[in-house]
C-alpha cells in the first residue's frame, strides 16, 4: 500500500545514507552494506524499478543483518560502535516495511537520532553545514509525508517553517544555560596524542615525525619570539624514564576524585606588559594544557600545579578552549623547594654512568657557584661535536649517559634534556625535565601559532639561586635552531616548515575558519556567556524580546502572501457543489466532515441532490487519488457535466 509519494522515500533514504557515511568509521562495514542495500531496495520497489519485496525476502534480509551485526560485534568488540550499528541497522530494516503514515513519522523521528551520531566524533566547522542540511531534509521529509505536492510547494512551506525559527534558535543558543558539549564521548578508543605522563629515553621520537594537530594559540598582541609551551614537568627519574613529581601527581589524583575542587592559581603581579592568548586544544586524551611560563587564568575548570603548569580535572573531552594572560616581563621570584622535591630532583643512580660522573666532577671542579657549574655543562654540549637527529637508534637503559655523551653523540631533545638534567644532578644542582611544545608555525596574518606533534619538545629547569631557570641544550646543537648568521630562531617546528603555495593558503583559510568555529560556537561555555552579557538581565531579556518580535514579524510577512494558492480543479468543483447544496438545504445538512460523509447524509435524507453528488464523489476519487492517464480528462468533463446538472436542481 502506497502511503506517501516517492519523493518522501528518496529524501529519507538520502538522510540514512548521509548519516551512515558520516559515521562510517564507527559502524561495522558489514552493517553499512546491509543498511544501504535495504534503503536502496525499498526506494527501487517504491519507484517500480523492481517488484515489491514480499515478507519472505524482508525476513531474509533482516536475518542476514542481525547475523552480520552479531559477528562484527564479536570480532571487534566496541560497546559504542555496537550500539550505533544496532541503531542504524534497526532503522534501515524498519524502512523496508511500513503500513501507514504513522510508521513514516516514527522513521523521521528516528532520523533525528541518526543525525546526531556524527556529532559524537566530529567537531570541525563543516559539521555545522551537515547539521543545517540534515535538519532541513528531515523537516522536508515531514512536509512531504503530510502534503502530497510539488517540490516548489514543499520549498515554499519549508521557508515558512524555517525562517521564523532562525532568530529564536540564535537567541536560545546565546541565553540558555550552558552545560558544555554533551555529544563528545571522551577517549572511546583510548588513544592519546601529544605529551604523556611518563617519558622514556626513546620518547617523542615518533611524535617528532607526525604532523597531527595538537593546538592553536591565538595571541591578542605580539607573538613572543621565544615560545616554550610547557605542559608537564618530570621530576622523578629511574631506569624506566621520567615521571611527574609527587606533589603534582597527588594533586591530579585529588582532582580525579573531586572534579570541582577549588585550588590556588598563579596570581598576576604588576608588570610592564601583558599579552592575552587563547588556546584551542584538540582532543589529545590527556588533561595537560600547553601554556607559556608566567601565565595565569581565571577559568574555573583550569587548575594550577606547583610546577607552574596548568591542568584540567580529567582528560580532554573533544576540542577545548582556554584563555590565559602571559606576563612576559615577569622575573622569577624566589621559589621554595621542599625536602621531598629536593630528593626527587637530585636523584641519580650512583652505580651507573661512572664515566659521566667522573667527567662532571672534572669540568665543575673549578666552579665557584652553581651558575658556573651550569655554564660548564652548557659549554660541553656546545663544543662537544654532538649531532641532532630524530633517528639515533635505541639506547640502553643503565649506562645511557656514557654511551650518549662519549660514544654515539647523537639524538634529539629527550636525549639532550635527560643528559643535561642528570649531569646537573651529579654536580649537586636540583634539576628536572619539562615536556611541552616549542616554536610552532606562525600565521602572521591572523596572529596565531599552530602546534603539531612534531613541535613536541623537552628542555631543562635547574634550581639556581633559589629559582627554577630554563635551559635548552638542544638549542645549542640543532641546526634548525640557528640561521646562517648564528641568530636563534626558536620556533622552527623542529626543522619541519610548512610549504607555500595554493594548497597551503587554502589550508590556512580552513584552519582559521575551524578555529573561529571552535572559539565562538563549539566552546561557548558559561564563562564566555557571562562575559558576553556581563551579568546583565536586561541584555538577556532584550534579546528574548527581539527574538519574539522577529518571529512575529516573519510570520506576518510569510502569511501575508496574497497570491492565490493553486487548487486542483476537481477540488474546486466539489467545493462549489457543496456550497450550492448548503445554500438550498441548510437545515437538511447541518454537520458533515468529508465528501463521503456528506454523500451518506444526503442519501439518508432522500435529498434530490443525493444521486448527482454521489456520482460526483465517485468521479472525484478517481481523478484526485489515481495517477493521471487518458481517462482523467474524460472523467473531468463528466464531473463538470454532473455539476451543471446539480446547479439546475
Amino acid at each position: 500500500m502506497l502511503v506517501t509519494d516517492n519523493k518522501s522515500l528518496i529524501i529519507m533514504g538520502s538522510i540514512f545514507v548521509t548519516c551512515s557515511l558520516m559515521s562510517i568509521f564507527h559502524i561495522y562495514i558489514g552493517v553499512v552494506v546491509i543498511c544501504i542495500a535495504a534503503i536502496a531496495l525499498r526506494i527501487m520497489s517504491a519507484t517500480h524499478v523492481i517488484k515489491p519485496l514480499n515478507r519472505f525476502y524482508i525476513r531474509v534480509i533482516s536475518f542476514i543483518g542481525i547475523l552480520v551485526l552479531t559477528v562484527s560485534a564479536a570480532v571487534t568488540p566496541n560497546l559504542a560502535d555496537s550500539f550505533i550499528s544496532l541503531l542504524m541497522m534497526g532503522c534501515s530494516l524498519k524502512f523496508l516495511e511500513y503500513a501507514n503514515k504513522r510508521d513514516l513519522y516514527v522513521q523521521c523521528c528516528a532520523l533525528l537520532f541518526l543525525t546526531i551520531i556524527p556529532l559524537i566524533f566530529h567537531y570541525q566547522f563543516y559539521i555545522m553545514i551537515y547539521i543545517i542540511v540534515m535538519c532541513i531534509m528531515i523537516i522536508w521529509a515531514f512536509v512531504s509525508i503530510t502534503h502530497v505536492q510539488s517540490v516548489k510547494e514543499d520549498l515554499r512551506l519549508l521557508l515558512k517553517i524555517i525562517f521564523p525559527a532562525v532568530p529564536v534558535a540564535i537567541v536560545m543558543f546565546l541565553v540558555l544555560p550552558r552545560t558544555g558539549a554533551f555529544w563528545v564521548i571522551p577517549n572511546m578508543d583510548k588513544t592519546q596524542t601529544g605529551i604523556s605522563s611518563s617519558l622514556n629515553i626513546d620518547g617523542l621520537g615518533d611524535m617528532s615525525k607526525s604532523d597531527k594537530l595538537v593546538a592553536r594559540i591565538v595571541f591578542h598582541g605580539n607573538i613572543p619570539n621565544s615560545r616554550y609551551f610547557r605542559a608537564l614537568v618530570y621530576e622523578k627519574y629511574s631506569a624506566e624514564g621520567w615521571t611527574e613529581g609527587d606533589d603534582d601527581r597527588k594533586k591530579r589524583q585529588t582532582l580525579d576524585l573531586y572534579k570541582y575542587l577549588p585550588t590556588s592559581k598563579a596570581q598576576p603581579q604588576p608588570v610592564a606588559a601583558t599579552t592575552d592568548y587563547d588556546i584551542i586544544l584538540e582532543n589529545t586524551g590527556t588533561p595537560y594544557i600547553p601554556t607559556l611560563r608566567y601565565s595565569y587564568t581565571n577559568m574555573k575548570r583550569v587548575f594550577y600545579l606547583s610546577t607552574d603548569v596548568y591542568t584540567t580535572s580529567s582528560s580532554s573531552s573533544g576540542r577545548q578552549y582556554y584563555h590565559f594572560t602571559y606576563l612576559p616581563d615577569k622575573s622569577p621570584q624566589t621559589e621554595r623547594i621542599g625536602t621531598r622535591q629536593a630528593d626527587n630532583t637530585l636523584y641519580y643512580s650512583e652505580y651507573n654512568n661512572e664515566s659521566t660522573q667522573a667527567f662532571v666532577k672534572q669540568i665543575t671542579a673549578d666552579a665557584e657557584n652553581d651558575q658556573q657549574k651550569v655554564q660548564a655543562i652548557l659549554t660541553f654540549f656546545s663544543s662537544g661535536n654532538f649531532r641532532y637527529t630524530l633517528t639515533p637508534g635505541r639506547y640502553g637503559r643503565a649506562n645511557f649517559l656514557d654511551d650518549f655523551l662519549f660514544n654515539r653523540k647523537q639524538g634529539y631533545c629527550v636525549h639532550y634534556a635527560t643528559a643535561m638534567a642528570l649531569m646537573l644532578r651529579m654536580a649537586g644542582i636540583p634539576s628536572r625535565v619539562v615536556g611541552g611544545y616549542m616554536g610552532g608555525e606562525v600565521n602572521a596574518d591572523e596572529n596565531y601559532v599552530t602546534l603539531r606533534e612534531y613541535d613536541a619538545h623537552t628542555w631543562v629547569e635547574a634550581y639556581v639561586n633559589h629559582k627554577w631557570i630554563e635551559f635548552d641544550p638542544t638549542a645549542l646543537i640543532a641546526n634548525w635552531n640557528y640561521t646562517s648568521e648564528g641568530e636563534s630562531v626558536i620556533g622552527a617546528s623542529n626543522g619541519i616548515r610548512a610549504e607555500g603555495g595554493l594548497l597551503n593558503s587554502l589550508g590556512r583559510i580552513r584552519e582559521f575558519v575551524d578555529m573561529q568555529w571552535t572559539m565562538f560556537i563549539l566552546n561557548f561555555d558559561s564563562e564566555r556567556q557571562q562575559s558576553l552579557f556581563k551579568g546583565s538581565i536586561a541584555a538577556v531579556l532584550g534579546l528574548v524580546l527581539f527574538a519574539f518580535a522577529a518571529y512575529v514579524a516573519i510570520i506576518m510577512l510569510t502569511s501575508g502572501d496574497k497570491k492565490r494558492i493553486r487548487m486542483a480543479p476537481e477540488l474546486i468543483i466539489m467545493r462549489k457543489a457543496v456550497k450550492a447544496i448548503l445554500k438550498n438545504e441548510p437545515q437538511a445538512v447541518e454537520i458533515w466532515h468529508t465528501y463521503g460523509h456528506l454523500s451518506s447524509i444526503l442519501t439518508e435524507k432522500n435529498s434530490p441532490y443525493a444521486a448527482v453528488f454521489t456520482d460526483m464523489y465517485a468521479l472525484y476519487l478517481n481523478i484526485h487519488y489515481k495517477p493521471a492517464d487518458r481517462e482523467t480528462a474524460v472523467m473531468m468533463s463528466e464531473l463538470k457535466r454532473k455539476f451543471s446538472i446539480l446547479k439546475k436542481i
